[in-house]
This record gives structure tokens, C-alpha cells and sequence, in this order.
């Protein structure tokens, strides 16, 4: 058993946890009004809610993707939010860490890198139940 580098965690699959297939739009609510609720029922600190939200502004309403030429980068973010942009940069790294976001590579800064939004599988199917539970 070898010690990994840096290099071999940068190549890791992503999240397991993530489930983004499990979202059936024709049937399921819009993406990202579930992905709001997972992140508004979180306890998360409250500059990391603050981050997620402004980041969902930015996401399509029924599939939650973000086009590339609305992504926020960083300095968009860091202008939306008003917090400093080293704060900004560790709420990002917790949600992706959370599996509530996606970075497109995950060697790239925050600045230039693209993100999308995902929803952590156990969150995922507690939401799709509690959606069927309220209807």
C-alpha cells in the first residue's frame, strides 16, 4: 500500500456521494429549488450558505446547470457576497468537499475554474421523499 500524492488525490473520481442522475425532471421539482432546500435545511456556517446561494443564483431554474458564460468565478462571487476572497474560496472548497458542488477540473483556482451544482445522494433521495410526503 502506497502513500498517495497530490497528484493521485487530484485524480480521483469525484464525490461517490454525488447523485445527479437521480433527479427526473418531467416527474421532480426543478433542480434547483431542491438543491436551495438541501442548502437552506443544512447546518451549514452561514458565509458557506451565503456563498451556495449566490453561486444558485447563477444556475438554470429546472435542471440547476450553470452555462459557461454565466459562470461567477470568484471575483463575481467575492462582489455578490461582500465577503473577503479568502472566505469565499473555503466555502467553495467545503461545498465541493460536501458534494454540493462540482468543479469542471479540480487542479484549476477558483478563479477560472467552472462549477455546477450537485446534490449529495443521501440529501438527495431525503428531499425526492420529503417532495412526494408534502404532495
Amino acid at each position: 500500500m502506497s502513500i498517495p500524492t497530490p497528484a493521485d488525490v487530484m485524480r480521483r473520481a469525484q464525490h461517490p456521494l454525488i447523485a445527479p442522475g437521480l433527479h427526473n425532471p418531467t416527474v421532480d421539482e426543478p433542480y434547483r429549488a431542491l438543491w436551495e432546500r438541501g442548502i437552506t435545511g443544512s447546518e451549514l456556517l452561514s458565509q458557506t450558505t451565503l456563498v451556495a446561494l449566490a453561486l444558485a443564483t447563477h444556475a438554470e431554474w429546472a435542471t440547476g446547470r450553470i452555462p459557461e458564460e454565466a459562470q461567477p468565478r470568484l471575483g463575481r462571487l467575492v462582489d455578490c457576497t461582500a465577503l473577503p476572497s479568502w472566505q469565499v474560496c473555503s466555502s467553495l472548497a467545503f461545498l465541493e468537499a460536501r458534494g454540493w458542488i462540482v468543479r469542471d477540473d479540480r487542479r484549476r483556482r477558483w478563479s477560472v475554474a467552472s462549477v455546477q451544482l450537485a446534490i449529495p445522494g443521501p440529501i438527495m433521495r431525503r428531499l425526492k421523499k420529503a417532495s412526494r410526503t408534502a404532495s
